[in-house]
């Protein structure tokens, strides 16, 4: 039997097909070459591809007779296979090896491949020899002291449930969660790691074991200060003094205090940061770097009206943002306006400038005019014939004046409802619908009476024709029509078919299709002599609705493995987990199963995955992970 190094020759028969295509005899000179050179260099005995080598001219060209997928052992693969590229009865061709040994990669199974031969008189036997992946499983982390979190320490390390274990993925997993460890002040801690494999599963436990050592603490601080504040004023206002313990939360925490400190002094563009400096593992101590700028100072000025300091800062973002832009003091103004407005001045201006004074200072200037102050006597609408006024009443954001309040009205209301009116009538089949808006401030000649009418052009309404839907095999019509919201005779509208769209493809993930494609076509459809619009109907065009469906490979369920917990029964985590063997992997047994064991009071932390989630395998091992809480002793 021979052995093929399918990987180190992969090169060599690239150049082979590209530059000797049609020159066999040459090529067979080629490999007597390196086969002499590799004979003269006497390769120790036992490596197969010298052997390969010489094989490989006498293998090609040659019957295929028969084509297996095996394991270490020998033992057939008993997992659902896809058609390989290298099959029974054809010529053996290296191109059709490759492509099988791809096809066979992307299932995700395994973790390597090596092809072997055996020659016979009919021709050749090709056996796949595969090795099995192990797949990510319980990654627990022991004797960390907080911060950070073990929750933190685990999303650090990135090592998903369910995905193939790489021992590379592992060390920069380590890696990675050293770093966490040394921004919290871990700089000694010490890391290890221990595998546990299981055979019968494929999945590896890995328990990483930390030794935290002491926390560094805060040494010197340095300060690099462009404010006109001594060092001194400056830093009680981060509350960090040195010798505390260093964590990135202190420092995180610190910097926001001190940005707070010179924005309440009206420094709203001041920047703060602060960095580590580097360890010094004598002392087991972090200096601190200070780097503060401070800007210009801005002071806020309102005139024409009064508004209390407090309103001014929830009105004004340029506060909770920190900082000064012409987009900001737009939206301040803004949202002045529409609080003077809901005070009943409706037409209330505000503007606002900036003006540059000495001592590097600016001045943000509002400017507001309130006007009169008005009351919303009513709304009315014209044009509308398919909804009703009190239909489109309760979609408006206005209010009428009532008992002890003068209503609820300004420009951006009105806009606003226009708009929703129009988007109503569009989502119903009125595809050209207008809505606009008109405002009498003196309603039956009483001044400061306000009286909103809404003008409806409704245009025409289509219809849809037929509905039709192609592409469905693993699920009947029937079953999605249940989830369809267009129907023969319906207004016909894009907002229905995009959520016809999302229903179809939920319906479909839910059915274990994540793979599923939707692409509707509109066609519009001419009226018969013999069934032209009725007279005076505002019908436009009926459309012929077809929905074009790809679902794609399904994805079952092989089997469930429970996993994570340590004293719950396996039949208690057994009668909440609602996702079972031989059925399609649905997203809502996931979420129930979930929901199910959270609620048990027992877990801190589920966790759901498929293993191998990016093979192309439709068969899916699902693992269900289920932490318990600590448990706690008295006595």
């Amino acid at each position: 039997m021979l052995t093929f190094c399918s990987h180190s020759l992969e090169p060599m028969r690239i150049a082979q097909a590209h530059i000797f295509p049609h020159f066999r005899a040459l090529r067979r000179a080629f490999w007597g070459v390196v086969v002499l050179i590799l004979s003269l260099t006497r390769a120790p005995s036992g490596l197969a591809c010298p052997a390969g080598l010489q094989e490989e001219i006498s293998v090609e060209g040659r019957q295929v007779t028969a084509v297996r997928v095996v394991d270490d052992t020998g033992q057939p693969v008993k997992t659902v296979l896809p058609p390989l590229a290298l099959v029974v009865g054809a010529t053996f061709d290296f191109a059709a090896e490759r492509e099988s040994i791809r096809q066979l990669y992307r299932l995700g199974d395994y973790s390597d491949i090596r092809v072997t031969a055996r020659p016979e008189a009919a021709g050749v036997e090709i056996d796949f020899v595969v090795q099995w992946n192990y797949y990510n499983n319980v990654v627990r982390i022991e004797g960390l002291k907080a911060p950070p979190t073990e929750s933190a320490a685990l999303a650090a390390m990135r090592l998903n449930l369910g995905e193939p274990y790489r021992e590379k993925m592992l060390i920069e997993g380590v890696e990675r969660l050293q770093d966490a460890l040394r921004a919290d002040g871990l700089y000694l801690a010490n890391i290890n790691w221990s595998l546990g494999p299981h055979s019968d599963t494929r999945q590896m436990d890995i328990t990483v074991t930390v030794a935290p050592g002491p926390r560094a603490r805060i040494g010197s601080i340095s300060v690099d200060n462009h404010t006109p504040y001594s060092d001194a004023q400056l830093l009680p206002h981060s509350k960090i003094k040195p010798n505390k313990e260093f964590t990135s939360s202190r420092i995180s925490h610190g910097s926001q205090k001190l940005k707070q400190y010179l924005v309440a002094q009206g420094y709203l563009g001041a920047s703060v940061a602060i960095t580590p400096g580097s360890y010094n593992a004598q002392t087991n101590q972090v200096p601190l770097n200070y780097s503060v700028t401070a800007g210009r100072r801005v002071r806020v000025a309102i005139t024409g009206a009064r508004l209390h300091r407090r309103q001014l800062r929830s009105l004004l973002p340029i506060y909770a943002e920190g900082g000064v832009d012409e987009d900001l003091l737009q939206e301040g103004r803004r949202n002045i306006r529409d609080y003077f407005q809901r005070q009943g001045y409706f037409d209330a201006d505000v503007q606002v400038h900036s003006e540059e004074v000495q001592n590097n200072l600016r001045v943000i200037v509002y400017n507001i005019t309130r006007g009169d102050r008005f009351r919303l006597a009513g709304v009315a609408f014209t044009g509308n014939k398919y909804f009703s006024k009190d239909l489109l009443e309760g979609r408006l954001q206005l209010q009428t004046a009532s008992f002890a309040s003068r209503g609820r009205f300004s420009q951006r209301l009105v806009r606003s409802d226009a708009d929703s009116i129009r988007d109503l009538y569009t989502a119903n089949g009125f595809r050209d619908a207008q809505a606009t808006s008109e405002v009498n401030n003196n309603y039956r000649g009483r001044k400061g009476n306000l009286f909103v009418t809404f003008h409806v052009a409704e245009g025409a309404q289509s219809r849809v024709a037929s509905l039709d839907v192609k592409g469905n095999q693993a699920v009947s019509t029937g079953a999605l029509m249940a989830v369809i919201g267009s129907t023969k005779g319906q207004p016909y509208s894009v907002e229905d078919v995009a959520s016809d769209r999302n229903n179809i493809l939920a319906f479909y993930y839910n059915e274990g299709f994540p793979k599923a494609r939707f692409q509707e076509e509109v066609v519009p459809v001419a009226s018969s002599a013999a069934d032209p619009p009725a007279r005076g109907s505002n019908e436009a065009e009926r459309v012929r609705l077809v929905y074009h469906i790809e679902e794609g490979p399904r994805i079952e369920v092989a089997r469930v493995l429970l996993t994570g917990y340590q004293f719950t029964r396996p039949g208690i985590i057994e009668k909440q987990v609602q996702i079972h063997a031989g059925r399609p992997l649905r997203e809502g047994d996931v979420v129930d199963t979930q929901r199910r064991l959270y609620n048990l009071g027992v877990f801190t932390r589920v966790q759901i995955a498929p293993q191998n989630p990016d093979g192309t395998d439709p068969n899916k091992t699902m693992v269900v992970d289920a932490e318990e809480g600590h448990r706690y002793t008295i006595g």
